[in-house]
């Protein structure tokens, strides 16, 4: 029993490994990772997708964000379906499609992308910097689709400023404001997210031969400017005589 499952769980998502949402493309897999969250996406088989949450950066100062309501639609009904039939928690979407008003879907992506660098590279996130010096391959999640309440995304419409705050260890939320005041909080629960997005670190190096966070890229996309995907390793030199 155990095994069918665990096969149908992948013909589901063997499927639908991606979508596209506002011309942007989101990942799709059975579990879905935190928005800031940083790790490493798994390879499962045939599936790209899976990705393992290894740490969550300590934020100090709070992150503006984009956030934009979106209508669903038949593909992304679909794959939000399959996820509900593994996940019992998740709340249900009354879509139809010959109705003209749909339920809709929330997009939110980092958007002060200075600012989570500047939180990387700060002393109270030490532990996270070393963890990206000693691997050189984990990304972070940059964006998520996921479906909130009626209620919700009201509170989202009246507000014209949001932010992704830490006020709980290792827990993330997003801050409304309106007109510089705070309206509201919402939490955003792992089980409502349909897809994600990876952005690459870049690194710089400083006058005194220091490497640093110096950008954030979306998915593989090249590093600009005098910034570099890898660390690179200094070539020692040799004297001239050394035999």
């Amino acid at each position: 029993m155990k095994n069918s499952f665990f096969v149908l769980l992948l013909v589901v998502f063997a499927s639908c490994q991606s979508t596209q949402i506002k011309n942007e493309s989101y990942k799709v897999a059975p579990s879905s990772p935190e928005l800031g969250s940083i790790g490493q996406s798994k390879s499962l088989f045939d599936l790209q997708n899976e990705f393992e949450e290894r740490t969550l950066p300590k934020l100090e100062n709070k992150i503006r964000v984009a956030i934009e309501v979106v209508p669903f639609n038949k593909k992304l009904n679909k794959i939000y379906t399959a996820k509900a039939k593994f996940n019992q928690n998740q709340s249900k979407i009354n879509y139809v499609d010959s109705l003209p008003t749909k339920p809709e879907l929330v997009t939110i992506r980092l958007q002060d992308v200075t600012g989570i660098v500047e939180e990387l590279n700060a002393p109270h996130n030490t532990a996270v910097f070393r963890l990206l010096v000693d691997t050189q391959k984990y990304k972070m999640v940059s964006g998520i689709a996921v479906s909130l309440s009626n209620d919700e995304i009201a509170k989202i419409r009246q507000a014209d400023t949001y932010y992704l705050t830490n006020t709980q260890e290792n827990k993330y939320d997003i801050a409304l404001y309106k007109s510089g005041k705070k309206t509201s909080t919402i939490a955003i629960n792992a089980e409502t997210v349909l897809g994600y997005q990876l952005s690459s670190f870049c690194w710089g190096i400083s006058e005194k031969g220091n490497w640093y966070i110096a950008d954030m890229v979306q998915g593989n996309s090249n590093c600009k400017g005098k910034t570099y995907s890898k660390i690179k390793k200094k070539k020692k030199s040799k004297a001239l005589f050394d035999m």
